[in-house]
């Protein structure tokens, strides 16, 4: 069995070639659409959308916030003692936590209900004395590269690091987050965690394709994904931050590949530094495809075009980790009974089985696999182009460049979903 982040497979792959050459098509329209025919104004630079006071008053409300906070400070205690005194078996729960329900479902959970894992981040339940939960700025443009930095990180415990899997290397990485985190906002401030923390910063990155956002004045907007894409006045290092998101999930589809499973498979000692090179590599190069694209755009830094990657960032992680999340969530869930190992049924949920019935409808989850990828794709280069609009004129002469390269990192992950 290929594992997928040491836990699970990935049996509805690859896609049939013809659904892959139908989407590379549709990836080739959609890209020159735009670039000759789309809006020759820019139309969602301001942010704008249906003010909700009674939502925010409500979702803003001591009860609800206390609420959510007590919940997932439970579950995240709850993990800790696995993760410290629950046996070193795949059955854990804790990796399962780790690797898909916090890393893989904070994606749909952010495109859903905005960025609402900074009001249930543990670290800043820990810190509420310093001011820690307090609602964020309206809009900061301070540096992600700390945060993007320890997503490297994760990527390689993840992807890369041998026993990746395991609890004592899990356990490590936890206590190394913390140390992060938290000792850097005691001594940098709390705004710290917003630059640092990883999971924070990838849920906030994914949360500007949410319909939700905030006014200057707090107020909840029900507002257009890409108008909340858009309008982001993006913090700087955003585009390493995606570029490391975005390769990483290329290295993991690439490393599920027959061939690459059939090269690597007598390297023995020799996989780990190679795999290590390939996944920075393959970050490396979705960063330097992004700048040359960027290259013939005056006044506009690639921080400021990254949110056109979102989608694709998006797009390409739910297509991937979908269906891991469908199955192993569900494993993880019904292993929450018994943290220990011990045999306990705490929620009376042990003796359940997860539910395959996805997994009777391969030709859907193929499908709806491309589309993802497509319209992640689609919805990247709409961004890109508006926000291209702010300062150069319409036509392809100056758009395709960036374009094309949007055009190679699309069909690079539809060819490696193939070839998986």
């Amino acid at each position: 069995m290929t594992l997928l982040h040491g836990i699970a497979s990935r049996s509805d792959l690859p896609l049939p070639f013809e659904l892959v050459v139908a989407g590379g098509a549709v990836v080739l329209i959609i890209t020159f659409w735009v670039a000759l025919f789309a809006w020759k104004r820019r139309k969602y630079q301001e942010e704008k959308g249906k003010a909700l006071p009674r939502l925010t008053r409500f979702v803003d409300s001591p009860v609800v916030s206390r609420t959510m906070r007590i919940i997932a400070g439970a579950v995240w205690l709850l993990m800790a003692v696995s993760l410290f005194f629950g046996v070193d078996r795949i059955d854990n729960p804790v990796l399962g936590f780790v690797y898909v329900l916090l890393w893989v479902g904070l994606v749909p959970l952010a495109l859903l209900f905005g960025d609402v894992y900074r009001r249930t981040n543990p670290l800043r339940l820990l810190l509420r004395f310093k001011g820690a939960t307090a609602p964020a700025p309206h809009e900061s443009t301070a540096s992600v590269l700390p945060a993007a930095l320890a997503l490297m990180t994760f990527l390689y415990m993840e992807l890369v690091q041998p026993g990746g899997a395991t609890v004592p290397v899990v356990r490590w990485f936890a206590i190394a987050w913390v140390l992060w985190v938290v000792g850097g906002a005691l001594v940098r401030g709390q705004g710290w965690i917003a630059q640092a923390d990883p999971f924070e910063g990838y849920s906030t990155t994914v949360a500007r394709m949410s319909p939700w956002a905030r006014r200057a004045d707090r107020t909840i907007l029900l507002t257009n994904p890409l108008r909340n894409l858009a309008s982001w006045r993006a913090p700087r290092h955003l585009a390493l931050l995606t570029s490391i998101l975005l390769g990483g999930t290329l290295f993991d589809a690439l490393s599920n590949t027959a061939w690459w499973v059939r090269s690597t498979q007598e390297l023995d000692g020799w996989l780990w530094p190679l795999s290590a090179l390939a996944m920075f590599g393959a970050m490396g190069l979705v960063f330097g495809l992004f700048w040359l694209g960027t290259r013939p755009y005056k006044g506009l830094s690639m921080d400021a075009l990254a949110p056109g990657l979102v989608p694709l960032v998006v797009g390409y992680a739910i297509s991937h980790y979908g269906t891991m999340l469908y199955l192993e969530g569900q494993r993880t869930f019904i292993r929450f009974s018994d943290p220990l190992g011990n045999g306990w049924n705490l929620f009376g949920t042990i003796d359940l089985a997860p539910s395959t019935t996805m997994f009777m409808f391969p030709t859907f989850i193929a499908v709806l696999q491309v589309l993802l990828i497509v319209g992640g794709h689609a919805l990247g280069v709409l961004v890109t182009h508006d926000i291209a609009l702010r300062t150069a004129p319409s036509g392809a002469a100056v758009h395709l460049p960036l374009l094309s390269m949007m055009v190679v990192f699309t069909m690079g992950g539809l060819l490696l979903m193939f070839g998986g």
